[in-house]
Order: structure tokens, then C-alpha cells, then sequence
């Protein structure tokens, strides 16, 4: 293949990895948005970012797909294994303005990683916090041992244990 198909493939790489960094950057925002409404206990705005999280997973999907189609491409181009076709493997044949691209984007797509790591980890703390908080409340509400049998005394009356759950399960 030509140099000048080369850099075509890596241009539309470069334009990918920017989409994936925007994708990134949308992420770090909705798991922040995320938390805060949790906190908030904003089911409707909860509701609507759940919607928008599925919608973006579909243009998220497309962009890798164009990601492993350019990267297949550009291994054909260059004649090497898909497989050891990554960002730093292509800065090796490249040179440049091109060589300085794909170096930046790298290291903003790992950049990223790390925060998005550490944001993921906030929230599932956060969650984690919440369920714990939430079986304590049923704990609490419904006694430690929910199925409790109702017992009755020597006359027939109901006999209510001390430090039962606040709500009866039985009807």
C-alpha cells in the first residue's frame, strides 16, 4: 500500500480514538451525575440518565466497530498480525506530525482510563454503601428473621415477641 493510504487509515484512526475520548469524557460525567442522583434520590432524573446510557452504548458500539475495522485495515496496509497492531506498535512506522497524534491520543486514552477507573470505583462504593444501608433498613423493618412464625399463647391470644420487626409479614 501507498504512504498516502497509510495516512488516510491512520487520519480516520485518529478521528476514532478523539470519538472514544469524547465517549470517555461523557463517561466520567454520567458516573458522577450518577452518584449525585443517587444521593438525591431523583428516580425521574435517574430514570432519563438510564435511557441516555443506553442510547450512548449504541454509538459507542459503532465507533469500536469502526476502530477494529481501521485497525484490520491498517494491518493489511502495513503487512502485520491484527493482534500486535496497537498504538504504540503504529508509532514505530510512523513518523511526524502523524507519530505525535497517535502519541498524544494515547496517552489521553490512558489518562482516562485511570480516572474512569477511579470514578467506577466511587460509584460502586457508593452503591455498595446504599444496598448496605437498604438491607439494614429491612432488617429493621421486618425483624432479622423475616420468617417468623406467628405464635399463640394457652388462650388463644397472639403473642408478639419483644425486639421483633416493626412490620408483620403475616396477614
Amino acid at each position: 500500500m501507498t504512504p498516502d493510504t497509510i495516512a488516510t487509515y491512520v487520519d480516520a484512526l485518529l478521528a476514532v480514538l478523539d470519538e472514544e475520548i469524547h465517549h470517555g469524557e461523557t463517561t466520567l460525567s454520567q458516573l458522577d451525575a450518577l452518584r449525585s442522583l443517587l444521593i438525591k434520590r431523583d428516580d425521574e432524573a435517574l430514570e432519563a440518565l438510564l435511557r441516555d446510557l443506553r442510547e450512548q452504548g449504541q454509538a459507542r458500539e459503532g465507533t469500536e466497530r469502526r476502530r477494529q475495522h481501521l485497525r484490520q485495515e491498517l494491518a493489511n496496509a502495513l503487512g502485520r498480525d491484527v493482534k500486535t497492531l496497537t498504538l504504540s506498535a503504529l508509532q514505530t512506522v510512523l513518523s511526524g506530525p502523524r507519530r505525535s497524534a497517535v502519541s498524544d491520543r494515547q496517552k489521553r486514552l490512558r489518562t482516562q482510563i485511570g480516572l474512569l477507573e477511579r470514578e467506577y470505583a466511587l460509584t460502586h462504593a457508593l452503591v455498595a454503601d446504599c444496598a448496605r444501608f437498604n438491607r439494614s433498613l429491612m432488617r429493621v423493618f421486618f425483624g432479622a428473621e423475616a420468617d417468623r412464625k406467628t405464635t399463640y399463647g394457652a388462650t388463644g391470644a397472639v403473642r408478639h415477641q419483644t425486639g421483633a420487626g416493626m412490620v408483620s409479614l403475616h396477614l
